[in-house]
């Protein structure tokens, strides 16, 4: 009667759906979907019906209603395991959120999209949880991403790479740290403490399966009466624990909590967990020496999953049934389950459990071991290097769409709160323009300034020298006028008197006379002549530059020093491509460096050079004095100041010395125009 009737309800359903399109009432579909008698189709009925509905979401106006139906479809499409449809219907809604700038729809399709992909092509399905992740970040939606990193975890995990595994668990976890999301709170734990397991970090893997348990408390409190829904999560954690408690070999932990959840409402409710536990009882009698009890807990729990042998769990009962066959010695029936073992895992494609079986019938099969162990290598390395692949596989999805910035625009919304946004960042980013600006400013002046006040310094030492020439030219002066006075009128009136007296005589002795005061007259015109010249030669001032200033500095320390000063100045520097402040500053320093020398250095001589090459100015100053520890030597107020000054014209200022060994200052100065 069933089979006959359930068509004509599939009918009257596909009928309802065009009806309540046709009306625009799809908000209906939903409610048919969750429905009875929806549930009470076969997986063929729900394909069929899935289809007939599917095909008309194009004829249905682009609103949030038509995007949910889509969202449903999908998920339906995933129950029944057509990943293909699934994710057609996936796409179809991040396409309907897209026209509808639903930015947590399109994040929703995207994650779909991912679970299409899950169990089949990994590297899809994580290319698709990032995506979902860049929307999910941007809106702030902590639960929605904490879902997309335990997504990823998952992946992670299942291809061997812990550690990466393990990041993104903690974001899930960092992302619901106030949440009461308590089902999702115990999966990152579980898959934590699994991580913890793999990595041989036993103690840290109780304490992350603890944690999963108290979640499973704390929803159990939340949800109260439909507990049943959530008692498998129990009794998974507990066999969770105990297998790590038989890997601490705490093998009396272990069967105590199973014997605990080992409930004959269990094996009515969750036959397959029922199951579960047995074996993992069994194992945990076996290894505790319960031989006897271990042997028929193995033998209900296989016989129980004998009609199902494609299940994963069969494979687990039947490697502990071989090795407890092992260790009671029956090594022909212990090959034989170890060799199904073999084959169901290479089946399941489960690199773990394929070692295990190799190990052990390496162990079981003595006269084949070498071979069993040399196909054990082989196929460590072979996982070893699809870990590898998966994880530079992974690394490069990362990298690729970490480098797309398509999030912006797909998360692009007109509205007054993003105008808002945008506006007030282009405030703050013209209060900072301001603020850099005047910033500037206040430093432009601040050079003006210090730039004036160093003109000021230098047209100081530069008048104290011409006031000092001023006064050597004086001294010349009354000197030659001291001369004429003195040495040439004297020559002129006695040359005169003797002129005038041989003038009255036409003798030839006193005509050659004449001529040899005539010569005398000659050479007192030259001296004459000569006087005037240095008389009459101005100095002049503007050849008083910046290297002679330097050199005169350096001539007034020497002349008072027990040092012998030498400067070395390179004759071609222009000074005049360096400004006030620069020359200044350079004058200081080196009056300084001098000081330090008379005052500490005890030295015999001390080089001054300065050179130029390729727009920076190089001066050093070395003298062979007692020289010093740099380590062991605080700076003194001048050599602060010498300190400050470098910085002031964006200078390098270096210092070498050692006891007994002199001391060498090295400065490096960038060319500062005027």
């Amino acid at each position: 009667m069933r089979q006959k009737a359930l068509p004509l309800l599939l009918l009257s359903l596909i009928s309802l759906f065009i009806s309540c399109a046709k009306k625009e009432r799809k908000d209906n579909l939903i409610a048919i979907l969750d429905s009875e008698k929806y549930a009470l189709f076969s997986k063929g009925d729900k394909a069929v019906f899935l289809d007939s509905i599917s095909n008309k979401i194009d004829e249905l106006p682009t609103d949030t209603v038509t995007k949910n139906i889509a969202f449903k479809i999908s998920s339906e499409y995933y129950y029944l395991r057509d990943n293909k449809k699934s994710f057609d219907l996936s796409k179809k809604a991040y396409q309907i959120s897209q026209k509808l700038s639903d930015s947590t729809g399109m994040g929703r399709a995207l994650y779909y999209m991912g679970d299409c992909y899950e169990f089949t092509k990994k590297d899809s399905a994580y290319y698709y949880y990032k995506e979902s992740e860049k929307i999910f970040r941007l809106l702030g939606n902590k639960e929605k991403l904490a879902k997309v990193h335990f997504n990823k975890a998952y992946l992670l995990f299942y291809e061997g790479n812990y550690a990466e595994s393990e990041i993104e668990v903690i974001k899930a976890l960092q992302n619901l740290n106030n949440s009461t999301n308590f089902k999702l709170k115990y999966s990152c734990y579980s898959l934590q403490g699994s991580i913890h397991n793999e990595l041989e970090e036993y103690d840290k893997a109780l304490s992350y399966f603890s944690l999963a348990q108290d979640s499973y408390y704390d929803l159990r409190d939340l949800i109260k009466g439909d507990i049943e829904s959530m008692y498998d999560y129990y009794v998974l954690n507990v066999i969770n624990l105990c297998n790590i408690y038989d890997k601490k070999e705490q093998y009396g932990k272990s069967i105590a909590e199973l014997s605990k959840v080992k409930t004959k409402e269990l094996e009515e409710k969750w036959p397959n967990l029922y199951n579960l536990v047995l074996g993992n009882l069994a194992y945990s009698k076996m290894k505790n020496g319960d031989f006897d009890e271990a042997r028929v807990l193995f033998e209900e729990a296989l016989f129980s999953t004998e009609n199902d042998k494609n299940d994963k769990g069969y494979l687990y009962k039947i490697l502990y049934y071989g090795e407890f066959r092992l260790i009671q010695k029956d090594s022909i029936k212990a090959k034989a389950y170890f060799d199904e073992a073999l084959r169901l895992a290479k089946r399941f494609n489960s690199g773990k459990e394929i070692l295990k079986s190799l190990d052990f019938l390496s162990k079981v099969d003595l006269q084949n071991s070498a071979y069993y162990k040399n196909e054990y290598i082989k196929v460590s390395d072979s996982i070893i290097r699809q870990q590898r692949a998966s994880s530079n596989k992974f690394a490069r999805i990362e990298y690729e769409t970490n480098k797309l910035e398509s999030a912006n625009e797909l998360l692009t919304k007109r509205n007054f709160y993003l105008f808002l946004g945008g506006a007030l960042l282009i405030i703050v980013f013209l209060i900072i323009l301001g603020i850099k600006h005047r910033k500037e400013q206040k430093r432009e002046i601040e050079f003006l300034e210090l730039r004036k006040a160093s003109d000021v310094e230098l047209f100081e030492l530069v008048k104290d020298y011409q006031i000092q020439l001023v006064k050597i030219k004086e001294n010349v002066q009354s000197r030659i006028a001291k001369e004429l006075h003195d040495g040439v009128m004297n020559n002129i009136y006695s040359v005169r008197m003797n002129l005038g007296f041989l003038n009255s005589s036409d003798e030839e002795a006193m005509k050659e006379k004449r001529l040899v005061y005539i010569t005398e007259l000659q050479k007192i015109e030259r001296e004459i002549r000569d006087l005037s010249h240095d008389l009459n030669h101005e100095t002049d001032f503007d050849l008083i530059d910046y290297k002679y200033l330097l050199n005169k500095m350096i001539e007034s320390i020497d002349d008072i020093s027990s040092t012998n000063y030498l400067c070395d100045i390179q004759p071609t520097i222009n000074w005049t491509n360096y400004s006030s402040v620069v020359k200044i500053n350079i004058y200081r320093i080196l009056q300084e460096l001098c000081s330090n020398v008379n005052k500490y250095a005890n030295a015999e001589n001390c080089t001054i050079k300065v050179t130029a090459l390729k727009g920076l100015l190089y001066i050093s100053v070395i003298d062979d004095g007692i020289g010093f520890d740099i380590s062991k030597t605080s700076d003194g107020i001048g050599m602060k100041n010498c300190k400050q000054r470098i910085d002031t014209i964006k200078g390098k200022f270096e210092i070498k010395s050692n006891v007994g060994e002199g001391t060498q200052v090295f400065i490096e100065i960038p060319r500062i125009k005027k």
